[in-house]
């Protein structure tokens, strides 16, 4: 059972425009509306592909129950904590090949409601073999939110953490490691504290020996896997005392939104499902592509998993 945690859901609203007049009024013709928040993404995913999974975290008010209306509507399980601030919106605008992104800050959280929530995964934890920390913390949430959710689950559960650079980099410097991190490239760099002027594509790239030096970094040590997704140049993945550059099939790109949300579904399932390190992590992969291929999330075709794995390329360093 899979146990995923978002404590800074969202309502994502994206608008699709052919054309942008940033000085005047812009009129949509469509608008795709769904909850949202890496822990709800990471859900989706979860339920296309039959997992035994719950969805918990905070929300609040109105968009806090169109949140629940619609996770009810596609039978995910949930268990959410109410709370005094209501949940945030995220607007993405894409223009042709160009998107940018508006997300709203929450008000800050009453303590007690962060209390309520530890004193839920103390009563659940123990019935989740897989848990998934991912997103970002909602305002007002102490500094030791994911190392005290961690101290908790840690007796039972494999614990998959994907929150941004800065949070992660603070959990692995608190001396607390999960079994698996996922961060892209960009969060990786802040993770190491890499300064480097380096592109995802040049990185990916790199010579063995480079890559070696750059993983053998003490914040990494003790960390079963640490996949960096690197988006359609592939990955690298450290794996025990191995590393290997992981290259994917090249696909026309739908949307980028949520493939890394997907790659952690694919973690957790494939690892619940106590499958091979390096089968998961292919899976896991797949279905980050699978993801970019459509539009929307609900569109991806998990029965392509093992089709689209085949086509994984795998290089040990």
């Amino acid at each position: 059972m899979i146990l995923c945690i978002t404590a800074n859901p969202a309502i994502d609203v994206i608008y699709e425009m052919d054309e942008l007049d940033t000085n005047g009024v812009n009129v949509v013709d469509d608008a795709y509306k769904t909850p949202g928040g890496k822990g709800i993404n990471v859900s989706k995913v979860l339920d296309l592909l039959r997992a035994d999974f719950m969805v918990t975290g905070f929300i609040g008010g109105s968009n806090g129950d169109y949140v629940i209306d619609k996770l009810d509507d596609v039978n995910i399980k949930h268990d959410f904590i109410f709370t005094n601030v209501d949940t945030r919106n995220c607007i993405r605008v894409i223009h042709g090949d160009k998107q940018f992104e508006i997300f709203e800050k929450t008000n800050k959280i009453d303590s007690r409601f962060e209390r309520t929530f530890m004193s839920l995964i103390k009563e659940i934890g123990k019935n989740y073999n897989i848990a998934v920390i991912s997103g970002s913390l909602m305002n007002g949430l102490s500094e030791d939110f994911v190392e005290e959710t961690m101290d908790i689950l840690k007796a039972n559960s494999k614990i998959i953490l994907d929150t941004n650079g800065q949070v992660t980099k603070k959990v692995l410097k608190n001396n607390y490691k999960p079994f698996a991190i996922k961060p892209n490239f960009y969060e990786f760099k802040e993770i190491i504290g890499l300064t480097e002027d380096i592109s995802s594509e040049d990185f990916i790239k790199k010579d063995s020996e480079y890559l070696k030096n750059i993983f053998e970094n003490e914040l990494l040590d003790d960390i079963e896997i640490v996949l960096v997704t690197n988006g359609k140049y592939g990955a690298i993945l450290k794996y025990k005392d191995n590393l290997y550059r992981i290259s994917v099939p090249q696909y026309k790109i739908q949307r980028t939104v949520g493939s890394g949300d997907a790659t952690v579904a694919g973690l957790a399932k494939f690892l619940d499902d106590e499958e091979g390190i390096m089968e998961t992590v292919l899976k896991a992969l797949s279905l980050g592509v699978l993801n970019a291929r459509v539009s929307e999330v609900e569109k991806l075709d998990a029965d392509k998993i093992n089709e689209v794995a085949e086509q994984i390329n795998v290089e040990l360093l």
